[in-house]
């Protein structure tokens, strides 16, 4: 579990070192998408002897559509995109939102109830990100890369409660090598929109081992890996695996980005750090994790 989760937040220092050999945030993630593609349909090949693992509902077409767009598009493009604007360390605490988000939806959405853990939870990482942003807030001046972080979390979350409400499908393996490939066709089709001269630099492309080390190290391995671990934890003893992940991922960031870590940043990350351990715990009804790693899982314990 710790290393399913430290590898999927140090994919911010993968993403910067790539934006500086020319790499724009659409280009790099839609080559992600193709090397996770071709990787999980070999491995569905494989697997293609187990039965009923494509008797996909009309329910959960939908979810898997929704949850696509949400969390297999709009959220990694928007992270991607305002991580070109704040430091790496600062995207991982930013993305500390993601549970609180989830659980305020589930309520919303899912009659989930609050409850005085859940609240706590909350109050500590709204403090975290009050303590990270405290003169950008006094100053009215917020980034736009923050914001579209803080966005990317919010579309994960709706991700978590589509997945969670409409999709019955077990076997997530398909959900997610369905997700990736309709995900290669509409991120083409935003990069095909938004730089079509993109396409030329996939040609020659440049840092060819980052290329493969992103998707691999900090999507695919940390998607089985963590599906595997929720086999034998349970959600409290997953909360706090994924707090200590992000302190070792800010503190990597830190490292080989040479990012400077003031003291608004160890606050901010305290406090993120007790809030995700507070709140990573199942909802009662529907019994669902909070925290989730980026892109692609997990979508249910």
């Amino acid at each position: 579990m710790l290393t399913a989760v430290v590898l999927a937040n140090i994919n911010p220092i993968f993403a910067k070192l790539m934006y500086k050999s020319g790499w724009t945030p659409v280009q790099m993630y839609f080559v992600a998408l193709l090397v996770m593609g071709v990787i999980l349909l070999l491995y569905q090949i494989v697997e293609m002897e187990h039965g009923g693992k494509w008797e996909m509902t009309k329910e959960d077409m939908f979810g898997t559509l929704i949850a696509t767009v949400m969390g297999g598009t709009l959220s990694p493009i928007l992270f991607f995109e305002g991580l070109t604007q704040v430091s790496a360390s600062t995207s991982i605490i930013l993305t500390s939102l993601l549970p609180m988000f989830v659980v305020v939806l589930a309520v919303l959405f899912l009659r989930e109830h609050f409850t005085v853990q859940l609240v706590s939870g909350g109050v500590l990482l709204i403090a975290a990100l009050v303590a990270l942003l405290w003169q950008d807030i006094l100053a009215f001046d917020l980034q736009p890369g923050v914001l579209m972080i803080i966005a990317s979390s919010l579309c994960s979350a709706i991700t978590i409660i589509a997945h969670k409400k409409y999709v019955k499908h077990r076997h997530i393996d398909s959900i997610v090598l369905v997700r990736t490939l309709i995900s290669i066709v509409l991120v083409g089709g935003w990069m095909l929109w938004s730089e079509p001269a993109g396409f030329s630099f996939l040609a020659t492309p440049q840092n060819v081992w980052l290329v493969l080390a992103l998707p691999i190290c900090s999507f695919l391995i940390p998607f089985f890996l963590y599906f595997r671990a929720l086999r034998n934890l349970t959600a409290s003893d997953a909360g706090v695996m994924e707090a200590l992940g992000r302190i070792i991922g800010i503190l990597a960031a830190a490292s080989v980005l040479g990012e400077v870590l003031g003291m608004r940043h160890f606050i901010s990350m305290i406090l993120a750090t007790f809030g995700v351990m507070i709140i990573s715990v199942p909802l009662t009804k529907w019994k669902i994790v909070p925290s989730r790693l980026p892109v692609i899982g997990p979508l249910r314990k």
